[in-house]
């Protein structure tokens, strides 16, 4: 049988991380985790061969991709400045989209409900499958945060999880390329289970 085309495959995918610079992720309160789960994606990205893409929010005022997340992208990702809301309304983003080949975007950053909404909004209308992981965006308000995936699950886009997309990426277990993110996921693990510890 075939698999489901509302499932995610490595060949098809490519993973956009929207505008996480500072000014932004001070104002919001799960900054850590989302900053964690993208750092996560861009590993599990670089084991399996998903391309990578990178926005920044006028850059020259507002800085450039958090320390963090720098050295795990791609040395082929130069991060695209843009002023418009919506990737796609930045030419660079939509013509180094269209290089990929993909058709399945797999969208994390923030915020929520501004430029992940834009964004996920026309990448539906120019004929992408657009995946956004729940604890892999945000927003200052948790409402706004909450509503920005309500709105999209309606217009068509597919609200799933860090993991679920990395699952969907490795297809199966036994094969090199699981045994090699395998370790990236024990972490992650280990790291969740000590904070839930901690609280």
């Amino acid at each position: 049988m075939e698999r489901s085309e509302l499932l995610l495959s490595r060949e098809r995918s490519v993973l956009v991380v929207v505008d996480m610079q500072a000014p932004f992720l001070e104002a919001i309160k799960v900054a850590a985790l989302i900053e964690q789960n993208i750092g996560f994606l861009l590993q599990a990205a670089r084991q399996l061969n998903v391309p990578v893409l990178a926005t920044l929010q006028n850059r020259e005022r507002l800085g450039d991709l958090v320390p963090s997340l720098q050295p795990l992208l791609p040395e082929s990702t130069a991060p695209i400045d843009k002023l418009c809301f919506s990737c796609v309304g930045a030419e660079p983003f939509g013509r180094a989209l269209q290089e990929t080949g993909r058709q399945q975007v797999v969208l994390t950053g923030i915020e929520a409900h501004i430029c992940i909404l834009q964004t996920a909004l026309d990448l539906l209308k120019a004929g992408y499958q657009v995946h956004v992981p729940y604890d892999a965006v945000a927003s200052r308000g948790k409402r706004e945060w909450k509503y920005a995936l309500l709105r999209l699950q309606h217009a068509g886009a597919i609200i799933t999880s860090v993991e679920s997309v990395t699952y969907e990426w490795l297809y199966q277990a036994g094969t090199d390329e699981f045994r090699q993110v395998l370790p990236l996921i024990k972490e992650r693990e280990q790291l969740f289970r000590k904070k839930d510890e901690e609280e």
